[in-house]
Formats: structure tokens, sequence, C-alpha cells
């Protein structure tokens, strides 16, 4: 299979994703737990198989971060998913949300603040978004078991505090810091 092929299946994938929002979201509306459950695997297997596609392939077409966004766009709908149909969910744990919201607008604007930053998927960070994307599937099969609740929001909050630690130290290239046609005297 050649790059570009590659590259296309895996936009494709992350675009399946971001669309089976709608329809997992129909679902927990009308309470169908088992149907959102069993979308909700095939939407988290797009995640897996867009990742295996997207390292074979060509380097995306734009500068948006397509993956990045459908990943945040799918975490943000799985808590909301769970506060739709986990009783009493979001009272229970709505303390981890301020954080990983700050970290989060943190990180999303950090392309403002650093002209040619690339914010990367570290692997622990990668690793952290297949165990939430466990933890609807856990909660709806095992019930609301806090333990492994408050430890995935723990280390998925570590896991963002590390990108935000890398945005933290990121130092720009010196052709970034450049001006075009004047020698750069800093060394």
């Amino acid at each position: 299979m050649d790059k570009d092929t590659a590259r296309t299946i895996a936009d494709q994938l992350t675009w399946a994703r971001i669309w089976l929002c709608l329809p997992i979201t129909a679902l927990a509306w009308f309470d169908l737990k088992e149907w959102v459950v069993g979308v909700y695997i095939v939407a988290a297997l797009t995640d897996f198989l867009d990742g295996k596609f997207a390292r074979r392939a060509a380097p995306p077409r734009t500068d948006v971060d397509l993956d990045g966004n459908a990943d945040l766009l799918f975490t943000v709908m799985t808590l909301v998913w769970l506060w739709m149909l986990v009783p009493g969910f979001m009272e229970k744990y709505w303390l981890y949300l301020p954080a990983l919201v700050a970290i989060q607008i943190y990180v999303s604007t950090a392309p403002l603040r650093h002209p040619g930053i690339r914010v990367p998927h570290f692997q622990f960070g990668r690793i952290m978004m297949a165990v939430f994307c466990c933890m609807l599937p856990i909660v709806f099969i095992w019930g609301n078991q806090p333990i492994f609740v408050h430890g995935v929001f723990i280390l998925g909050t570590v896991a963002k505090l590390q990108l935000a630690w890398y945005v933290a130290s990121y130092e720009a290239p010196k052709a970034l810091l450049q001006t075009p046609g004047k020698d750069d005297t800093r060394a």
C-alpha cells in the first residue's frame, strides 16, 4: 500500500469516529446502553486502526491535527455519554473536569503562542486514550467502580500534564527565531 492511500484511509477512519458521535448520542438519549457500547467500541476501533494506517502514511496534507481533534471530541463526548447514562457520574467525578479543561486549553492554544510547534502524541497519552476509551464499556458492564474511574482520571490528567510540560519547555528552532534577511547574533 502506498503512503497516499494509507493517509486517505487513516483520515477516513478519523472522520468515521467523528461522525459516529452523532448516532452514539442519539442512542444515549434513548437510553439504549447496549447499542451505545456496541457503536462506541466500533468508534474506538477506528481510533486504533487510523493510528496503524497513519504510521505508514504520508504526512497530513494540512497543519490541522485531525486525529488529535477527533480524540478531543471523542473524549468530551464520552464524558457526555457517561453523564447521560450513569446516574450521579458527573456529581461524583466533576472535580477532575476543571483541571483537564484548563490543561487542554493551554495545550490547544500552544500553536498561537509558539508558531511552528507540533504538539506530539506521546506513547503514554496514547495508552491513556485507550484506557479512557475502555472506561465507558467497563462502567456499563461492571458498574461504576470508583477506584477504576479515579485511576483513569488521575492517569489521564498526568498524560495531559506531560503535553503541557512539553509545551511549557518548548524552544522554537533557531530558523523560526530569525528575521528573514538578518543574521542571528544570538548563540
